[in-house]
C-alpha cells in the first residue's frame, strides 16, 4: 500500500492512500480493455474532510478531458473511500485527484518512489493506457527459457568457408575491434552456423529452453548480418535454406521455437537492393535510377542518401515506400515466407524507426502466416509511451506488438544487484505493472544482456569503462577476485530475471560465466568445454523452475522493498501455486514474515512463519 504521511517529531500522519497497482484500489491493474468498466478507490483521511473528490482524466493530445465525481462511504480507521466508476476508449490517458473544500495543497498526484503526493499546482499525473486486442498473444511465448544466439560465435560445424576478404579467425580469439581506414568492417568470422546450432539443441533443452532468438542470418557482408544484402538467402557462412528448415524442425520436436532478428528499417550498401559498391553490375538503387528499388530510399539532390544513425553502409528503408511494403509483407513476402518455411515469430530491430505504416503490415503479415506468431520489438524505453520522431507510438494498443525487449527491467535489476538501490527496482516495477497490459507484462522479454551491451558478468563486477576507448577495453579483464564476486551478483540477478513477470531470455554463455565490454567484446566465442559448470547448473535448476506455471501466468504483488530488500509474491490460482522471491542486497540480516510454511526450491529447507535473509542471501520460496 502506498501513503502520504506527515512527519513531525511526535509522529507520522497519513494523509492519502492510494496504489493503481493494488486491485483494492485499482480494479482493473495495468492497461485497462476499451470500454470495461473499472474502478478506483481512493482513500483519504478524515481529518481532511474534503467537500467533494473529483479524479480528472485527459487524453495524450489533449482533446478530451473529463472529470469523474467520486462518491464517497466510510471505509473504517479514520479513512473515508472516494470512489469513481468509468470506461474508456483506446487510448493514453493521465490522470490525478481534486479535493475541493481544503486550505492546502488540493491535487493528489503521483509523488517521489511512485507514491501518492499532495500537490498546490503542477500535479504528476499517473498513467492510464488503455488497449483494443485485435490480435492474440502467442501461448507458447512466456512458458519457458529465451535464449539468444550470436550465430558466428555460438558453435562451429567446421564447415563454414570465408568468401569475398573476409577472415577466418581461430575459435575463442579476441574480436576484432580496430577500424580498417576509419570504418569497423566486422569482417571476422569465427565459423559458427546453423548447423552447429542444431548439434547443441539438447544442451539448450537441458537449460530449459523454449525459444531460440537468433540473430540475422541472412546473407551479408558482415559478422552481425545487420547489412543485410538479401532476404531471401540464408548467408553460405551460416549455411542454408534447409539448414534453416531442419533446425526449426529439429528445434519443434524438442518442444523450442525459433525466432528470427527483423531487419526491416535499414539494409547495407553492398545489398542486392542498393549496390553502392558494385557488387551486384550495375543493378540496385544506388547505380540504377530506374532501379525498382530506387523509391525504398530516400536520395537527396546532391546524391548523399538517408542512413541509419549516419552509418554510410546501412541505408535507411522508406517504410512509406508501396514497393517495400509489398515486398515484406505480401502473401509471398519476406515476414510470411520465413514463418512459412518454420520460423515462431519476428523480434524487430529499431521498431522504433519503423513507420506505423510498414509496421502495421508486417504485424498483420505475421499473423495471416500463423495466428501463433510473436512479434517483439526493440524498444530501450517505456514502451507504453515512447515518442520517436515526435510521434506517439502505439506498440501495446492491441494492434501491434506481442511483447519489448525489457530493458527497463534490466537497468533495475542492474542497480539493484550493483548498488542495494531497492527503491530504483520498485519504481521499475511500478511503471510496468502501471503502464503496460497484461498480455504485454506476462510475455516481455526479460533480458540481463544482449548483443548491444557489456556482459552482464562484467556489467556487474568490472571497472566502469563507459568513457574510455575499445584499445583500453581489449586489455581489461575481470581479476579472479573481481570474477568469483561477479558470479555472485549474476547468480542474484539470475533469481530475478527467472521469477518475474515476462519470460528470462540469456544471452549466449551468460549462464558459464562470459566476460566482456560493449561490442564487439561482448561477442566472443562460446567457451565449449572451458564453461563454468557451478554457475552452469545454477542456471539450470533456474531453468526447472521456471517451468512452473506460477511464473509465466502467475499474479504479482510486491512485498518488500527498503533497507537493500525487494520482495514479491507470485500467485497462480489456476495451479493453486503461491510463491514468494526475496533478495537482500543490504547490509545487514533481514527477516521477511511469511503466513504459512514454504520451502525454498534452490535449498529445499523449509521455512514457518518467518524467513531470516542474510546479505547477498535470496529464496525462491513456494508455498507448501
Amino acid at each position: 500500500m502506498l501513503v502520504v504521511t506527515y512527519c513531525s517529531k511526535i509522529k507520522f500522519m497519513t494523509y492519502i492512500k492510494y496504489n493503481p497497482i493494488d486491485p483494492f484500489f485499482k480494479s482493473v491493474v495495468g492497461a485497462v480493455a476499451e470500454d470495461m468498466p473499472f474502478g478506483v478507490r481512493l482513500q483519504i483521511n478524515q481529518i481532511v474532510n474534503p467537500s467533494s473528490v473529483t479524479m480528472r482524466v485527459y487524453d495524450d493530445n489533449g482533446s478530451f478531458t473529463c472529470d469523474y465525481p467520486m462518491y464517497r462511504d466510510e471505509s473504517g480507521n479514520g479513512f473515508d473511500n472516494y470512489v469513481a466508476e468509468l470506461s474508456l476508449k483506446k487510448g493514453l490517458y493521465r490522470y490525478y485527484f481534486v479535493m475541493d473544500g481544503v486550505t492546502y495543497e488540493h491535487f493528489i498526484g503521483m509523488g517521489e518512489n511512485r507514491r501518492p503526493s499532495l500537490f498546490y499546482d503542477n500535479v504528476r499525473p499517473y498513467q492510464l493506457s488503455v488497449y483494443k486486442k485485435i490480435y492474440q498473444t502467442p501461448t507458447w511465448l512466456n512458458k519457458g527459457v529465451m535464449y539468444q544466439i550470436f550465430v558466428d560465435r555460438f558453435c562451429a560445424s567446421g564447415k563454414a568457408v570465408p568468401n569475398e576478404d573476409k577472415i577466418m579467425r581461430n575459435w575463442g580469439e579476441q574480436p576484432y575491434f580496430r577500424d580498417e581506414d576509419g570504418v569497423v568492417l566486422n569482417r571476422d568470422f569465427f565459423g559458427g552456423d546453423l548447423e552447429g546450432v542444431i548439434s547443441k539443441l539438447p544442451y539448450l533443452r537441458s537449460l530449459n529452453v523454449s525459444t531460440i532468438y537468433l540473430n540475422p542470418i541472412f546473407k551479408a557482408y558482415s559478422n552481425h548480418k545487420y547489412d543485410t544484402e538479401d532476404y531471401e538467402t540464408i548467408d553460405p557462412m551460416f549455411g542454408t535454406q534447409q539448414d534453416f528448415e531442419r533446425l526449426c524442425a529439429e528445434a519443434h520436436n524438442l518442444g523450442i521455437h525459433v525466432i528470427l532478428d527483423g531487419v526491416f528499417n535499414h539494409v547495407g550498401s553492398s545489398s542486392k537492393y542498393f549496390n553502392r559498391e558494385g557488387k551486384y553490375g550495375n543493378e540496385g538503387a544506388y547505380r540504377d535510377p530506374k532501379s525498382p528499388y530506387r523509391d525504398w530510399f530516400n536520395f537527396r539532390p546532391d546524391g548523399s542518401y538517408e542512413c541509419w544513425w549516419n552509418f554510410r553502409t546501412l541505408p535507411r528503408i522508406n517504410a512509406r515506400s508501396k514497393s517495400a511494403q509489398k515486398y515484406f509483407t505480401d502473401k509471398n513476402g519476406i515476414v510470411r515466407r520465413w514463418i512459412a518455411r518454420g520460423a515462431s515469430g519476428w523480434r524487430l530491430d529499431v521498431v522504433d524507426e519503423i513507420d506505423d505504416c510498414m509496421l502495421d503490415k508486417i504485424v498483420a503479415a505475421a499473423k495471416k502466416e500463423n495466428p501463433q506468431a510473436a512479434i517483439i520489438g526493440e524498444v530501450w524505453e517505456d514502451a507504453s509511451n515512447k515518442i520517436d520522431y515526435g510521434v506517439r507510438r502505439h506498440y501495446l494498443d492491441g494492434s501491434q506488438l506481442d511483447s519489448v525487449m525489457n530493458y527497463p527491467l534490466m537497468n533495475g535489476i542492474i542497480d539493484f544487484v550493483r548498488s542495494g538501490n531497492e527503491q530504483s527496482l520498485s519504481r521499475t516495477v511500478f511503471d510496468l505493472v502501471n503502464n503496460y497490459p497484461p498480455f504485454v507484462r506476462n510475455n516481455l522479454m526479460n533480458i540481463l544482456g544482449t548483443h548491444d551491451t557489456v556482459r552482464i558478468l562484467t556489467n556487474l563486477a568490472g571497472k566502469n569503462m563507459d568513457n574510455v576507448g575499445k584499445e583500453a577495453m581489449s586489455l581489461v579483464k575481470l581479476t579472479d577476485d573481481e570474477y568469483r564476486h561477479g558470479c555472485k551478483m549474476l547468480k542474484t540477478a539470475a533469481v530475478l530475471q527467472y521469477t518475474f513477470f515476462g519470460f528470462p531470455c540469456v544471452y549466449y554463455g551468460d549462464e558459464v560465466g562470459m566476460e566482456g565490454y560493449k561490442d564487439p567484446f561482448c561477442r566472443g566465442c562460446y567457451p565449449w568445454g572451458k564453461e563454468n559448470k557451478l554457475l552452469l547448473d545454477f542456471y539450470r535448476r533456474l531453468g526447472e523452475i521456471r517451468s512452473l506455471p506460477v511464473f509465466s501466468d502467475g499474479d504479482f504483488s510486491e512485498l518488500a522493498a527498503e533497507k537493500g530488500v525487494y520482495a514479491f509474491r507470485r500467485n497462480d490460482a489456476a495451479s493453486g501455486t503461491e510463491a514468494v522471491v526475496a533478495v537482500n542486497r543490504g547490509s545487514v540480516d533481514y527477516e521477511l514474515t511469511l503466513p504459512d510454511t514454504y520451502r525454498d526450491l534452490l535449498t529445499g529447507r523449509e521455512y514457518k512463519d518467518r524467513c531470516v535473509l542474510s546479505p547477498m542471501g535470496y529464496v525462491i520460496l513456494r508455498r507448501i
